[in-house]
């Protein structure tokens, strides 16, 4: 049933015939009736109705409606200025059309002075349900657009299918007029061109479907001109809020730790615990008073390979060997790593057969080597087996800086990754990148081929407008040549 409502839900602007003569008599212009359905992803959902009556000497109390359905009670009219209303709101489109319904609508003016039966079907105006933008998405700046269910029956005179974007202050962007068969929008800038939106905005996008239909309707008893215009519309409409990201960055990228000499513009870290511990080089150590000489190579994954030699009969040159080193070289980060290897010596003058294992541990800090080894096996048919104390070697290695550089382009592909140790040494990368247009992080993953390196570069807030670009927050985590760290950024 309908109720009457404290406030107005909204009022339609219809136009007033002319006034009326000197000695007044009924004349209904027009009825009509507007019902709204209006959806949002801001505020609660909406449906109302008004019932309209437009004419002359129209009285309040004495006017009223009846519904289609049972108990079929008239229900009395309120007036508003020489018009005559009735409004409602409705908890659901069940209700609604439990409440009006397709049918006969009788309306009596006055105590029944004019009769008229309006004859009432809804048009079949489906609601647009936006569905992409999705409600309180995020997409990127530039244009957008709207899909949404086309209205095939606002196809007469009087339809219409309105499109419209506005900012989070409600100000109108764009307006359009489209067509019954239109399901898709791209807001236009008024120029030709599509609008391009701001990156970190907020919009709202609507899409509203009217449909009206209209017919003269004979009042019986009549009034003063014996015909009546009734209007009824039928309106659907769905708004969503949305905003827009950030721009993805673009441009050159780089970033050195501890490096003596970076490239213009590279973001510097300064800690000496990020320094590459690099041991390739030549050692030698004692084994039952003999010399033995291993040259040692660190892979990209700390992978220690190499051969060792030794001059068993003390005359030189090296007589025994070669044998190939196998061994590991890690760190965590802290400004200390260890490495461990081993190797086996066999030769015939004077025969040997030796087994060797060399462990270190080494502080980037205070430069500290430590060095312990054992040997077991045979020299000229002497077993051997020993294992002296640690010691303390000069270190015949010096702790790296390093630089990574990389390229992004427009669609967030990383061009030509590359890690480049203090002195020279480089290790060709490939990466990954994920944007998250959002909170305008970017998650970069980089590693060497075969494996070894890998960096990680994750919430990266880059700053594209310098170049290279400048680094705003985020974390670094890597591995290289067996050693591992993180840190902060920038």
């Amino acid at each position: 049933m309908f109720r009457r409502s404290l406030r107005p839900i909204f009022l339609l602007l219809m136009p007033l015939l002319a006034a009326a003569p000197a000695l007044a008599v009924i004349d209904i212009d027009e009825v009509s009736l507007e019902i709204v359905i209006a959806r949002s992803s801001l505020v609660a959902d909406e449906i109302t109705a008004v019932l309209r009556v437009t004419g002359t000497d129209l009285n309040t109390g004495t006017s009223t409606i009846t519904l289609p359905q049972a108990p079929n009670t008239p229900i009395p009219l309120d007036d508003d200025g020489p018009d005559l209303i009735l409004e409602d709101t409705f908890a659901s489109e069940t209700e609604l059309n439990t409440v009006l319904p397709n049918g006969n609508y009788i309306l009596r003016i006055n105590n029944g002075a004019v009769v008229a039966t309006l004859v009432y079907a809804r048009p079949v105006v489906p609601s647009p349900a936006i569905s992409q933008p999705g409600p309180g998405s995020v997409v990127a700046p530039g244009t957008v657009e709207l899909l949404f269910t086309k209205c095939a029956a606002c196809n007469q005179v009087g339809d219409s299918v309105e499109a419209v974007l506005e900012d989070d202050l409600a100000v109108v962007l764009a307006q359009e007029t489209l067509t019954s068969a239109s399901e898709e929008w791209i807001p236009p800038d008024g120029m030709g061109g599509d609008l391009l939106l701001p990156q970190d905005s907020g919009f709202v996008g609507r899409v509203t479907h009217t449909a009206l239909r209209q017919d003269n309707v004979v009042p019986n008893p009549a009034d003063d001109d014996g015909l009546l215009l009734f209007s009824h519309s039928f309106v659907q409409s769905d708004e969503i809020d949305f905003r827009t990201g950030f721009e993805p960055p673009v441009g050159d990228f780089c970033l050195a730790a501890n490096h003596p000499a970076p490239p213009p513009g590279c973001e510097m870290l300064s800690d000496l615990s990020l320094q590459i511990l690099d041991i390739s080089g030549m050692n030698t150590i004692q084994v039952d008073g003999h010399d033995v000489d291993y040259d040692v190579n660190v892979g990209a994954g700390g992978e220690l390979t190499g051969s060792a030699t030794a001059d068993l009969d003390d005359i030189g040159p090296n007589e025994t060997g070669p044998g190939p080193i196998k061994g590991k070289l890690s760190g965590k980060g802290d400004g200390e790593s260890s490495s461990k290897l081993s190797f086996s010596l066999e030769g015939d003058a004077p025969a040997a057969k030796l087994k060797v294992s060399v462990t270190e541990t080494l502080s980037t800090f205070t430069g500290e080597r430590q060095r312990l080894h054992r040997a077991s096996g045979s020299i000229d048919g002497v077993k051997i087996k020993e294992a002296p104390p640690s010691m303390s070697v000069a270190p015949p290695f010096t702790p790296l800086g390093w630089v990574i550089e990389f390229e992004l382009d427009a669609n967030g592909q990383i061009l030509s990754p590359v890690l480049t140790l203090e002195g020279g040494s480089s290790f060709m990368l490939t990466g990954t990148n994920k944007f998250n247009l959002a909170s305008n992080q970017s998650s970069l993953k980089l590693q060497s081929d075969p494996k070894g390196i890998s960096i990680q570069l994750k919430k990266l807030v880059l700053d594209h407008v310098p170049n290279p670009m400048q680094i705003t927050g985020g974390d670094l985590s890597y591995r290289m040549l067996g050693q591992s760290g993180r840190t902060p950024l920038p």
